[in-house]
């Protein structure tokens, strides 16, 4: 269970639904409320099918490359420690700070909104780092697909509230969030890279 809470409060920070409302409302202003709607199911799963295929196939990808998995485990917990202290400074990442326009807004729900805005090169990394820091015996990454089921679940959620009540992601609400967040993903990061340093080297205790 602590595994699961971890992977997916590392999925949650840095993929910052309430960061992701305001674009999505950007987004799909002018349409039909039921159209709405639907793409905010559409975005959660657009979300979704990202992270799974990353946390499913990045492990081939890793082999692919040669490249170890205490390796990549200590990168990637690098990589999650450097998104985590940029929001500790109060600001999303820098392509979620990019304008997201209305024109051809159903293809927008995919490209840009779902990735790389939601799921970019960060929460990528993260689903490929946390398939490897809490493997399985079974053949999938089953505690990196149930965060990404939950992060996915949180998003829609969070996208639907957004859409009955316009003014729920305040600035205010925004930067206790993203800072909040941000550091508990420079410590989360911290711990996976550590791991990953400890095994890479065999500094583990016998």
């Amino acid at each position: 269970m602590n595994e699961f809470l971890q992977a997916f409060v590392s999925l949650l920070a840095i993929t910052n639904p309430i960061i992701a409302a305001p674009l999505f409302l950007g987004i799909v202003a002018g349409m039909p409320v039921a159209v709405k709607r639907r793409a905010a199911g559409q975005a959660a799963m657009a979300v979704l099918a990202i992270l799974a295929g990353a946390a499913i196939g990045g492990r081939y990808i890793l082999e692919l490359f040669g490249i170890s998995l205490d390796a990549f485990r200590t990168a990637g917990g690098l990589v999650i420690i450097l998104v985590g202290l940029e929001m500790l400074r109060g600001s999303p990442s820098e392509m979620q700070r990019d304008e997201a326009s209305p024109e051809d807004a159903r293809d927008r729900i995919v490209v840009p909104f779902a990735m790389p805005l939601v799921a970019g090169p960060g929460a990528i990394t993260t689903a490929i780092t946390l398939s490897v820091a809490y493997p399985s015996r079974l053949y999938l990454p089953v505690i990196a697909l149930f965060a990404s089921v939950a992060t996915a679940v949180v998003l829609w959620l969070v996208l639907r509230l957004a859409l009955v009540r316009q003014r729920l992601a305040t600035p205010r609400v925004e930067r206790i969030f993203t800072r909040f967040m941000g550091l508990i993903l420079v410590a989360i990061g911290f711990q996976i890279g550590m791991l990953g340093i400890r095994d890479f080297f065999g500094l583990g205790g016998a």
